[in-house]
């Protein structure tokens, strides 16, 4: 299993907008449609002085799963429609990173 994560560096403000952002464009809906996709969480970073971040990671079944979802019809539309909530720096979007998931455990039951 792969595990992405995405930083997203919000404007002063923002932090929750942005959230409502994926909320309202279905994104991590849409990302669970594609076939091996196994769950979508977009965090927000609890308060830590001025700085803001917003966390996205979903966890996919393979890595083939994950390239077909950044494939996907609709991706840059997001990105265009979410670039006025972020921090105007060069790392507002950070690099995806991918994690090969080696060990996990699950409650019983």
């Amino acid at each position: 299993m792969i595990r992405s994560m995405l930083s997203l560096r919000p404007r002063t403000g923002a932090s929750r907008a942005l959230v409502r952002f994926f909320e309202e464009r279905r994104i991590p809906e849409r990302a669970l449609a594609f076939p091996g996709c196994l769950g979508v969480e977009v965090q927000t970073l609890l308060p830590h002085g001025e700085e803001e971040e917003v966390v996205v990671t979903a966890l996919w079944e393979t890595l083939a799963n994950y390239q077909a979802y950044l494939d996907s019809a609709g991706r840059e539309e997001d990105v265009v429609h979410m670039l006025p909530l972020l921090a105007d720096v060069p790392d507002a979007v950070g690099p995806a990173r991918l994690y090969e998931i080696g060990a996990c455990a699950q409650p019983s039951g």
